[in-house]
């Protein structure tokens, strides 16, 4: 499919949005979701064209120069129309992050920039290159799945990755590793297969199977200085991300915010009645989360933030269910998108998922159940 051209500079990011939803995303969504035709390149290009992957760079670096919740909004409509796209190019934030100097919340003086900012800055920024991520094995228990050894300037790293989502659609991918003194590398290198460096099959997913997502084998991978965004200090870090990821996410609400949509446009007794009340619960807790994340600073009330990030999964849940339920036999189709919300929205229960979260999400549920 041809990409269609980006919007004009008068037209707003959400704008831009929700026309190449309409346009390119929701007509394409089944087939980005089928592991046999996938998220096409062109499409993730057309995104990056239109400013998508850039909402809050500046306009003088490539990007829209928006704030805050016009990012949320973008990222809702995206991850509604097709979550499998959405999830390729959502990858790109951290290395882009990264590449500009620093890791946002983390206090300066806990990371040490690499060459490879510097280096990559420009096109990560306007997203003329796009990057994916190996750094889902951080969160793992026990010894790094990754481990970076020193070598004279460099390192070379050993290990496995076993999520990496992009594979032969992202010129870039980082890859993140545990270095010595409890610190984290994070590397940036050409995506693709070398001797040391292997993607392996796409995973077989239950759900956005089209992400070419797989596993990557990393045997004595050499990185120069050029290739090394940075280095972190582990106990940092991990209290950050602890932090961070006790939000609800974006992607989650802009998935609810689908289904109930459909729900409500449904010919079917009751199906309107209930979206409007599941809507109702739906905009307090958007609104509640909203608030904790554009005006509270992100090391406070993680507790209501696990609370609501458990609420809105199970809540989507519900609504895809209810969605199916009301849709009937039809939504058994493998055309039908009721049967592929519903298996996102189980997918947004595990992306991001720690301890705290999980225990979140099952107190959620757990309450859904004696209700």
């Amino acid at each position: 499919m041809i990409a269609p051209v980006p919007g004009s500079a008068a037209e707003g990011p959400v704008d831009r949005a929700r026309r190449l939803a309409v346009e390119l995303l929701e007509p394409h969504a089944a087939q980005a979701d089928d592991p046999a035709r996938g998220v096409e390149r062109e499409h993730t290009r057309a995104l990056a064209a239109a400013g998508l992957l850039s909402v809050r760079i500046p306009e003088a670096e490539g990007g829209l120069g928006a704030g805050a919740l016009t990012d949320v909004e973008v990222t809702e409509v995206l991850a509604g129309a097709c979550a499998a796209t959405w999830f390729v190019v959502n990858q790109h934030r951290t290395p882009q992050m990264l590449a500009r100097g620093g890791v946002t919340g983390l206090d300066p003086a806990h990371f040490t920039a690499g060459d490879a900012g510097a280096k990559h800055r420009a096109a990560l920024s306007s997203a003329d290159e796009q990057a994916g991520l190996a750094i889902a094995h951080l969160r793992r228990p026990g010894p790094p799945a990754v481990r970076a050894e020193p070598e004279g300037a460099g390192w070379r790293l050993y290990g496995r990755a076993d999520w990496c989502t992009g594979w032969g659609l992202v010129d870039h991918v980082m890859i993140a590793a545990g270095a010595p003194g409890d610190r984290y590398l994070f590397t940036l290198v050409p995506a693709r297969d070398t001797a040391d460096l292997r993607g392996g099959e796409p995973l077989p997913l239950a759900v956005m199977g089209g992400t070419r997502t797989v596993a990557l084998e990393i045997d004595g991978l050499a990185v120069g200085p050029e290739g090394v965004l940075g280095l972190v200090d582990g106990p940092e870090y991990r209290e950050l991300d602890a932090a961070r990821t006790a939000n609800p996410t974006a992607a989650t609400t802009g998935l609810l915010r689908r289904i109930l949509r459909a729900l409500s446009e449904l010919d079917r007794p009751g199906a309107e009645e209930l979206a409007a009340s599941l809507s109702e619960r739906a905009q307090r807790l958007r609104a509640e989360a909203l608030a904790l994340l554009l005006e509270v600073p992100p090391r406070e009330r993680i507790p209501q933030r696990l609370a609501l990030r458990g609420e809105l999964g199970a809540l989507t849940v519900r609504a895809a269910n209810a969605l199916v339920a009301a849709r009937s036999g039809g939504a058994m189709l493998r055309t039908s998108p009721e049967q592929r919300w519903a298996r996102e929205a189980s997918f947004h229960l595990v992306q991001a998922q720690t301890a705290p979260v999980r225990a979140a999400q099952l107190a959620a549920l757990g309450r859904d159940a004696r209700r």
